[in-house]
């Protein structure tokens, strides 16, 4: 049985684009792609890679911050990988993840670094929501029993489009094609 490459990205939400990563990773027999965020290992993509992955293969991430946004589970998911016989590589930083204590360390070090940049950026969603909501700009959701009311109601209309409906309720894609399904 010969070795494989898997190649593995993700990216937060189903809008952001992958096409940096994928293509950084053209070299792999295979790539999986989670369109979750990083903040648990709990991700399909990556369950459906741990399943594969076998003693000689080799698993490619554009960045570290790509596998994991918090230290622990990065550290856990290379401990993982490495006790299975499976190298990892991060293109980034042009490393190679071997479990000797200075790839420990540095693995330690940029896992750190994902694991604040990831607080940042709540930290900073949380005051921008705070000065919308002070300028009036921010309400929150809308109620969910309301909301539904108002796309059945254009669906059973017949005359507009998804993306008309989207705009007209103001409601993100996501939740419209939730709602759609549910009055399927």
């Amino acid at each position: 049985m010969s070795c494989k490459t898997f190649g593995y990205a993700r990216v937060s939400t189903k809008d952001q684009n992958p096409d940096r990563q994928i293509l950084a990773l053209v070299d792999c027999d295979e790539v999986l792609l989670d369109r979750v965020s990083g903040k648990n290992t709990d991700r399909p993509e990556l369950a459906k890679l741990r399943g594969m992955v076998r003693a000689g293969d080799t698993v490619r991430v554009k960045s570290v911050d790509r596998l994991a946004r918090n230290t622990k589970d990065l550290l856990e998911l290379l401990e993982e990988f490495t006790a299975e016989g499976v190298s990892v590589s991060f293109i980034d930083n042009s490393m190679t993840f071997d479990n000797s204590p200075t790839s420990k360390f540095m693995i330690t070090m940029l896992g750190a670094v994902g694991e604040l940049e990831r607080s940042f950026i709540r930290q900073r969603q949380s005051e921008g929501i705070a000065a919308a909501k002070e300028r009036g700009a921010f309400k929150g959701r809308q109620k969910d029993d309301e909301l539904r009311e108002k796309i059945h109601r254009y669906i059973r209309l017949g005359t507009h489009s998804n993306d008309d409906i989207i705009k007209l309720v103001g409601c993100g894609r996501a939740t419209f094609y939730r709602i759609k399904k549910e009055f399927s």
